[in-house]
């Protein structure tokens, strides 16, 4: 499934990353303190007001927080979705992570940021608490389930944990496996062994 965004989407998703690498980079480099707002802008060929069109502070630069979010279509496919639940959710994340572009390079400059800059690992914290919650959201919305039914963030946390052992597999050394494909083993996997069927543990 093409998860691409096209037109203006694809430029603005394009100067995002940009101003993004930049400031990771810089982060890395410097720490945060060490560049200005104006530098990143420079680098990235925008405006300051640019800047501030997309990224509230460095941070959210640094982070990957823009303010333009460019999933709504992928919003709108999961609330539609009849696969089962698991896989659709499963299928979101991975388009998802398309979109942002998260290569083996990406993770590894998000990852000599916030080694540079450890508050940022609290803010990136607290950016995946608020994503899962608004998962669970969706969830909830899909499932008709009443708000708070623990069925809801169970799927969003199995499919967030699976997600976060695909990642570290994805950025290991001499590992060349799309994240997609090592999430859906995890999904698999994870599905053979809570079957009631023993055969298929076997």
């Amino acid at each position: 499934m093409n998860s691409a965004p096209t037109g203006r989407s694809e430029r603005m998703a394009a100067t995002a990353a940009r101003v993004t690498t930049v400031a990771r980079r810089l982060t890395a480099e410097r720490g945060l303190t060490g560049f200005t707002v104006e530098e990143v802008c420079e680098r990235a060929g925008i405006s300051r007001r640019t800047f501030f069109n997309y990224f509230a502070t460095k941070d959210d630069a640094v982070l990957g927080r823009s303010a333009h979010r460019d999933d709504e279509d992928l919003v709108a496919a999961f609330l539609d979705g009849t696969a089962p639940l698991l896989d659709d959710l499963a299928r979101l994340t991975a388009q998802r992570w398309a979109r942002a572009d998260m290569t083996v390079e990406n993770c590894r400059e998000v990852q000599a940021a916030v080694e540079r800059e450890p508050r940022l690992l609290a803010k990136f914290l607290e950016q995946l608490l608020r994503d899962e919650q608004s998962d669970v959201e969706l969830v909830e919305r899909r499932e008709g389930l009443p708000r708070g039914d623990v069925r809801a963030a169970t799927a969003v946390q199995v499919v967030g944990a699976l997600a976060g052992a695909a990642v570290r597999e994805f950025v290991s050394e001499g590992s060349t496996t799309p994240f997609a494909d090592l999430l859906t083993r995890r999904l698999d996997a994870a599905r053979t062994l809570l079957s009631p069927d023993p055969e298929r543990t076997s």
